[in-house]
């Protein structure tokens, strides 16, 4: 295999606590992707923008908690990530020092110095999910890959993804065997990339 410049891992956070600090669009923008993951969050920042604000009035997904103040180190107990989004490289550094200090993944937006990991661009076909990433070299060029997936991936992949997920234990439990499952997997597959707009049904 070729040498990846990034591993990429697609983390569950459902129900596991994210902690967001700092302030501006780009903060309130991550806090809203871990919320659409399904993670509680817990965002502080002394002095939030309009954008947190919002968010947090009205969460996309799951719970949003905004807190006016300074974070603190005992904030990372229990957290399964952490995202910082500061103007000041000395906070950046202290922020991910105590994230790496409590072993939590700490992210810090523009810093890679101060990252375990990055977020990519990504095509949201959940539960299919592509993800994109250039190791922080040329985001614009991410997203440009981004836009032009998003023209070749059908929306109704979605729903085959969905449907995959829902039937998974119905085909384990069929009496098939591994090679039998193989193909019906193999047939679902080509069905679902050939007709994507065709809303899936258990007699396909």
């Amino acid at each position: 295999m070729q040498a990846l410049a990034r591993l990429p891992i697609f983390l569950a956070l459902a129900g596991k606590r994210a902690l967001v600090a700092g302030n501006g669009a780009p903060v309130a923008w991550k806090a809203e992707m871990l919320a659409a993951a399904g993670a509680d969050v817990a965002v502080f920042a002394e002095q939030p923008c309009e954008e947190l604000r919002t968010i947090a009035a009205h969460p996309p997904h799951a719970a949003i908690a905004l807190q006016q103040r300074a974070w603190r180190i005992e904030d990372f107990a229990g957290a399964a990530v952490a995202v910082g989004g500061f103007e000041e490289a000395a906070e950046a550094e202290r922020f991910s020092g105590a994230a790496r200090a409590a072993g939590v993944p700490v992210n810090v937006i523009d810093r890679p110095a101060y990252c375990d990991f990055s977020f990519g661009a990504i095509v949201n076909r959940s539960p299919l999910v592509i993800g994109i990433s250039t190791d922080g070299a040329a985001p614009v060029f991410a997203q440009a890959i981004r836009a032009k997936l998003e023209t070749m991936i059908p929306r109704g992949f979605a729903r085959w993804a969905d449907a995959a997920r829902r039937w998974r234990q119905a085909v384990q439990s069929s009496g098939l065997s591994p090679s039998g499952r193989r193909q019906f997997w193999r047939a679902f597959a080509a069905f679902a990339v050939s007709n994507p707009q065709r809303e899936p049904a258990p007699s396909d």
